[in-house]
């Protein structure tokens, strides 16, 4: 009976570290954080740590603190290591640290070649558990942020997608600048810094991903030494992820002399949840070449027309183009949605169209970086399993399917336009795609 006991107890104990593996992929759990680990036959590490949330942790008036604070825990120095000493152990040992904020998720991450992994893992651990914000550093650091941020103002397409969110994202958290402003950015003392830092620092908010030449119980004893003692609190699910429907035209235009306009049109996207999601994607990957053919080979409106679709939680699609010929342009760009929405696409769009994302998928897949990167994403979006399921999707969309959820979503248009406000013609940024 006590044998018994003892062995029930150990595959309870063995579940809290291996919830699942598939398709080589293992989940372990430790105290909360969980951790995904994919095995790699090259000789690189990569390691992210998520911070979930994104501008959902912060308001209007902090955008710009989850950037810096997570760019200040691996450039302004830990308790074990100097910001110098810090530095110097990454050079000697050809160890990248990074860091980066967005809408959804920040993260921390470092990449390292195999034989090294100790000591990239002992940076990437101290980055994590004990930065020092030290107030020289975190100084130097805003003065450098303050000075990107100029220069991003300064760029028209960098201002043309401030402009773009603002107007069509007004009143949601996507309308919040993951990098800041000038004024916020300028603004943060060091015991604001930290305060955020420690509310990030929560198990429950945290999502570890790893990819390397390594066995999950390498990984698993790592993570645990590492991090089986970060605080746990309950956290709020204020991500879920939802649709965006764009329903009528509307044009937002800032005046501005430069040599060229810039226009970008937001259309509405379903949730990255939705069965149909993927069959959008491969859509928009058609518009993109439909839109180079008609504006750049055939009119010679444009060098770099585009369309793009934003798989975040609050999705959207969205079209582009620089030209001396706004009317030109935005009218051959509504034509030609319109033409696709009324029943456009064909089965050899949509066959080259497979083609392209199945190659871009294992090309991106060639690096542990990037298969962390995407494996990480997709857990904070639904599961990772839909990363590792992604092409299988994408095969199976069919053209009525693709058709269909075109012709749903691809509805109304917000236009924002910077440029010469004379060249705005409001009646072709008015032209419907119905």
């Amino acid at each position: 009976m006590k044998f018994k006991i003892f062995g029930t107890l150990m595959i309870l104990l063995a579940c809290n570290f291996y919830i699942q593996a598939q398709d080589g992929v293992t989940e372990i759990n430790i105290n909360g954080l969980k951790v995904i680990f994919k095995p790699s036959t090259k000789q690189t590490v990569s390691a992210y740590l998520f911070f979930r949330g994104g501008t959902a942790n912060y308001s209007a008036q902090e955008q710009g603190i989850e950037s810096l604070t997570l760019s200040a825990a691996t450039e302004c120095g830990t308790e074990k290591y100097p910001k110098d000493a810090f530095k110097d152990m990454a050079d000697k040992y050809g160890i990248e640290l990074g860091s980066n904020s967005a809408y959804d998720f920040g993260y921390i991450s470092m990449n390292c070649v195999k034989p090294y992994f100790n000591e990239g893992w002992d940076l990437f651990t101290e980055a994590v558990k004990h930065p020092v914000f030290d107030t020289k550093e975190l100084a130097l650091l805003q003065q450098k942020m303050v000075a990107n941020l100029k220069s991003m103002e300064s760029n028209p397409d960098n201002a043309l997608t401030k402009l773009t969110m603002l107007d069509a994202f007004k009143n949601t958290r996507y309308a919040i600048r993951p990098e800041g402003s000038v004024e916020t950015v300028s603004a943060f003392k060091q015991e604001e810094i930290k305060k955020y830092y420690a509310k990030l620092l929560n198990s429950n908010r945290l999502l570890l991903v790893i990819v390397g030449n390594m066995t999950a119980q390498e990984v698993k004893q790592k993570a645990e030494a590492a991090f089986s003692q970060l605080p746990s609190a309950p956290v709020a699910n204020v991500n879920a992820p939802v649709a965006t429907q764009i329903y009528s035209n509307s044009l937002n235009v800032e005046s501005r002399k430069i040599a060229t306009n810039y226009m970008a049109g937001i259309i509405g996207a379903p949730s990255i949840t939705d069965p149909d999601f993927n069959a959008y994607r491969l859509a928009f990957n058609i518009l993109y070449d439909k839109l180079f053919e008609e504006i750049r080979t055939k009119r010679n409106l444009s060098y770099a027309p585009s369309a793009s679709l934003s798989s975040g939680l609050i999705p959207y699609a969205r079209i582009y183009v620089t030209t001396t010929k706004p009317k030109e342009a935005v009218v051959a760009m509504t034509d030609e949605i319109k033409r696709l929405r009324n029943g456009g696409f064909t089965a050899t769009d949509l066959r080259d169209a497979k083609s392209q994302l199945s190659t871009s998928y294992f090309m991106r897949n060639e690096s542990t970086s990037a298969n962390a990167m995407a494996l990480g994403v997709a857990e904070i979006k639904g599961s990772w399993k839909n990363e590792i399921s992604l092409l299988d999707k994408i095969n199976a969309v069919t053209l009525p399917q693709m058709q269909a959820v075109f012709s749903k979503y691809a509805d109304g248009i917000k236009w924002s336009y910077l440029g010469d406000e004379a060249l705005a013609d409001k009646e072709a940024f008015g032209k419907t795609v119905k």
